[in-house]
Formats: C-alpha cells, sequence, structure tokens
C-alpha cells in the first residue's frame, strides 16, 4: 500500500495549509510567546511577517507549479542544488520545525485554560492538568492514524478553521467600537531590536504555515495546480484573521505593555472578562484551533519520514502505511518525538518557560529551511530553463532574494538573545542528523522522488525533464 492518490482537491489543500496556520491558535500560542519578546510590538512584528511570507509564499509558489511530492520543501532544495546532503538537511529542519510546534501547542492548551481558570480563581487539579497535556498529545496522533487524510481534512479541519476566522473577525470589530488606533501599528519607542526580531520569526511559523499544503503532493488530484492554490487561499484568509486578532489584542487590552509582555494567555484574560460563556465557547475553538494544527504538522512531519524511507534515507519501516492510506509508523513515531519533548521540557523548565523556550527555537528552526528554499528557488527556475527573459527575471530572482535577506537578517537578530537551553538543543538535533545522515542517508537519495500532475510517482530528474519516468 502506498498513499492514496488524488483523493484530495483545493478544499482539502485549503485545510492543510489554514490547520497548520491555525489564525486562532497561533494568537493563543507562538503570537503570545511573540508577546513575551516584543510586547505592544507584536502588531508591527505581525504585519512584517505578513509582508515577508507573502514573498515566501510566491518563492514557495515557484516550486510548486512545477514540482509536487509527499517530501515537500526538502524536495525541493534537491531540485535546486542536486545535493543529496542539502535535501537530507532540509528534511530534518522540517522535522523539527513541525515537532516544536506540537511542542508548543500543547503547552498553550495547558496555559490557555490554567489562565481562564486562575481569571475565574479556580485552581486546575494536578489530575486536570496532566489529562489536557495527555488529550492534547494524544489527539492528533490517533486522529491522522485512525481516519483517512480526506476525511479528516474535511470532516474536522476545514469546520474549525472557519470558525477561528470568524472569533478574531468579531474581536476586531470590537475593538474598532473603542476607535482606530494607529499607534498600535508600530513598535513602542522603547521596543527591543533583538525582542521584535524573535518575535517576527515566531509569526512567521504561523504565516508560513500555508506551505504546509505541499506536502500533500502526492495524494492531491492536479497537484501542480491545486496545492498552489489552496495555499495562497489559506495564507490570505488566515494571515489577514491574525493580524486582525493580534491588533484587537492589544488594543482590548486592559493594562500595561508591561503587563502584557508578562501575560501566560493574554486574549483568553480579554475574553474571560467579557463573560464565562463568551470565554468557554473562544476556549473551546482555541484549543481545537492548536490540536488541529498538530493535526497539519503531523500529517506533513509523518509524510517527510514516509518518504525519506521510500528514497532509501530513513528505515524502511517508515513507509509502512495502514488501509487509510495514512503512513502509520511514521505518524506514531512523530507522536513519540512530541510527546518525549514535551514531557522533558515540563520537568526541567516549567510550563511557562518551556512554552517559551520552544516557541523561540521553533522559529530558528522555521527560518533555517526558508534560507535554504528561497537562495534555491532561482537557481532551480535556471536549470530548469524557466528563470526568463527581460522583466519576467525581476520577481523571480528579486522576491526569493528579499525573502532570503529578510530570513537570515531576523535569524541573526535572533541569536542576540538565544539562550543556554536552546543551543544546547540546537547542538544535539546537529549531532543526531549528522550520525543519521552518515550511518543510512547517505546511502540512499533524499530528495530524488516527486510526482506529476497525474499523480505517477517518478524520478524528479525525470519529472524535470519531461521524460516518462513512471515508478511502479
Amino acid at each position: 500500500m502506498g498513499l492514496g492518490r488524488a483523493v484530495l482537491s483545493i478544499r482539502e489543500n485549503y485545510a492543510q495549509a489554514m490547520a497548520v496556520t491555525a489564525p486562532l491558535g497561533s494568537v493563543v500560542s507562538t503570537t503570545t510567546v511573540a508577546v513575551a519578546y516584543a510586547g505592544g510590538g507584536v502588531v508591527f512584528a505581525t504585519i512584517m511577517a505578513f509582508i515577508a511570507s507573502a514573498f515566501w509564499v510566491y518563492t514557495l509558489t515557484l516550486y510548486s507549479n512545477r514540482i509536487a511530492s509527499a517530501g515537500g520543501y526538502y524536495t525541493f532544495v534537491y531540485a535546486a542544488y542536486r545535493s543529496r546532503f542539502l535535501a537530507f538537511s532540509e528534511a530534518l529542519i522540517e522535522l523539527m520545525s513541525f515537532i516544536m510546534l506540537n511542542v508548543v501547542n500543547v503547552l498553550a492548551v495547558y496555559l490557555m485554560i490554567e489562565a481562564v481558570s486562575a481569571f475565574y480563581g479556580v485552581k486546575l487539579p494536578s489530575w486536570a492538568a496532566l489529562l489536557v497535556i495527555v488529550f492534547s498529545l494524544a489527539y492528533p496522533t490517533l486522529a491522522s492514524t485512525l481516519l483517512d487524510v480526506r476525511r479528516l481534512l474535511n470532516s474536522i479541519v476545514i469546520v474549525v478553521a472557519t470558525l477561528e476566522v470568524v472569533v478574531l473577525l468579531a474581536l476586531f470589530t470590537l475593538s474598532l467600537t473603542r476607535g482606530v488606533r494607529v499607534d498600535i501599528v508600530l513598535p513602542p519607542s522603547d521596543a527591543s531590536l533583538a525582542g521584535l526580531a524573535i518575535a517576527f520569526l515566531l509569526i512567521l511559523v504561523s504565516f508560513d504555515g500555508a506551505g504546509a499544503s505541499t506536502y500533500l503532493g502526492e495524494e492531491t488530484r492536479r497537484p501542480l495546480d491545486n496545492v498552489t492554490k489552496g495555499m495562497w487561499l489559506a495564507f490570505l484568509i488566515g494571515g489577514i484573521a491574525m493580524i486582525a486578532g493580534t491588533y484587537a489584542l492589544v488594543t482590548l487590552w486592559p493594562y500595561s505593555y508591561a503587563d502584557l509582555a508578562g501575560s501566560s494567555q493574554p486574549l483568553i484574560t480579554i475574553t474571560a472578562g467579557f463573560g464565562i460563556a463568551y470565554a468557554v465557547l473562544v476556549i473551546g475553538i482555541a484549543a481545537k484551533s492548536l490540536l488541529i494544527s498538530n493535526i497539519g504538522t503531523t500529517l506533513a512531519a509523518a509524510r517527510i519520514l514516509y518518504n525519506l524511507s521510500r528514497e532509501g534515507s530513513a528505515p524502511e519501516i517508515l513507509s509502512s502505511v495502514n488501509s487509510r492510506g495514512q503512513p502509520v509508523i511514521a505518524t506514531a513515531l512523530v507522536g513519540f518525538l512530541t510527546t518525549a519533548i514535551t514531557l522533558t521540557a515540563i520537568t526541567t523548565l516549567g510550563v511557562k518557560t518551556a512554552f517559551i523556550e520552544v516557541g523561540a527555537l521553533t522559529g530558528i528552526f522555521w527560518i533555517a529551511g526558508r534560507i535554504l528554499d528561497s537562495l534555491g528557488a532561482p537557481l532551480f527556475l535556471n536549470r530548469v530553463g524557466e528563470l526568463g527573459r527581460g522583466i519576467q527575471v525581476i520577481p523571480r530572482i528579486l522576491l526569493p532574494m528579499l525573502t532570503f535577506f529578510m530570513n537570515v537578517a531576523g535569524l541573526t537578530l535572533s541569536f542576540l538573545e538565544i539562550t543556554v537551553t536552546q543551543i544546547s538543543i540546537l547542538a544535539l538535533t546537529v549531532v543526531a542528523g549528522f550520525t543519521w545522515y552518515m550511518l543510512l542517508a547517505r546511502f540512499g537519495a533524499p530528495g530524488s522522488l516527486a510526482v506529476d500532475n497525474y499523480n505517477n510517482v517518478v524520478r524528479i530528474e525525470d519529472l524535470l525533464e519531461g521524460r516518462n519516468g513512471k515508478i511502479k
């Protein structure tokens, strides 16, 4: 058995992209971590991240209109550089990005429930806290295993995504009743440049989540068309909703910027003030948003492992697929790694500190991958003879290069406030990844498999050179 072929459409690609973008979940998760660094400058950081992400989605389109695969970004890297080492490095970076984002979202669910409990003077018992964390860890793995991908994205994800947008726009509308605050769009005069950079990186993680639809290439009908359309639709709808929600977050916050930065869940604190019924509604949708985001990242991470396995760059067992077309062993491994990192982070750092530390680290992994992809886009187009001539060349070179330099600048500035914990995890990842590559991946062909527009698995060289290289 293999992944389902041609079972998805634009609708499911939009759902997958919105799942990882998770506009409401992002406002209570990555945006909340960003607030800890940027304070009142978070709206400015959000707008900058949206612009940078627009450049990124355009850059990604240069690939996704020409290549589709279950490997997503790391297949694009191989197509650009023809380097197995860089392709594997990108696969590892993306895998860590998705798993770290899973961890952040699990911690966010706990902190969100804890915040509203504290607001109403209720102490969350230890057994309830443990239950919340266990359920948050188990749900995405079980859902991604027990349901086929089409039913999963259609029956659960798309409904929650719609509700998220409605909630954020409702909060934005409420904030407008207090007048338009132009000053909130600009960072405070005492804002830290490094803090704004880290906030930029964190929020960029959410916007760039729209690109997660690329991992459904093998399962999507006419993938060279539908993957890109679903990605852009989710980016625009989810991105605008996130900007509106972040503006409402700062506008409706009743205390100082210092208190805003110190709050573990500012949006929940705001909504709790509107009454318990409204707070429960928002919490329910936000928690579901975070768990749906983890479904999207689990689907993507599992397909990275599945594709690496088929290419001889990961253990063969990871390409095992159940009767529903889901890579069951790869999915279980993603769930196990998420659980291990979550529990280790909680026991060593505590929930709040782990939330901030892992959140910042997620941004670092995420941006590192964007740097590789954006720098390679013009090279890829030149390799396939589609860089163009005249004015056509300008956006195809300029926008990827702008994306590259913005990400490099953000990553460089973020290192000004990197912690010992984050350095340790980065070093451990490098050592583990290098060991994996030397023992197994270098003997395989990471990034070598793609699908044509009719969902036939082909060698990427055959696809790009127009040959019929269908692999049976």
